[in-house]
């Protein structure tokens, strides 16, 4: 299995903003990779489109891909949802946790 079809693992932080009402996602591994939603699910689909954008843009541009296999895999914290995220034929995932 090469580094492309190795699923990526990355600790999205979800949070709402009470005072605007919409809720703010944030990949720190990835940063800048921050977006929004005016609902949770919307968030989430925003947020997958940034990762996948960032993955696609370090990739053709050679730069590493870091994620949080590695952390996540040796964290005791349970794992809340899982996000699948599919770009071309590789597969990548999303954790918030």
């Amino acid at each position: 299995m090469n580094d492309m079809e190795k699923p990526r693992l990355y600790k999205i932080i979800i949070t709402k903003d009470d005072s605007e009402g919409f809720y703010v996602a944030e990949v720190p591994t990835l940063s800048p990779c921050i977006t929004y939603g005016e609902t949770l699910e919307e968030a989430i689909e925003m947020v997958k489109e940034a990762i996948e954008g960032i993955i696609e843009s370090r990739s053709e541009n050679g730069y590493p891909i870091p994620d949080d296999n590695a952390i996540l895999q040796q964290q005791k914290t349970k794992i809340e949802t899982i996000i699948p995220i599919e770009r071309n034929t590789s597969h990548f995932h999303s954790v918030a946790v």
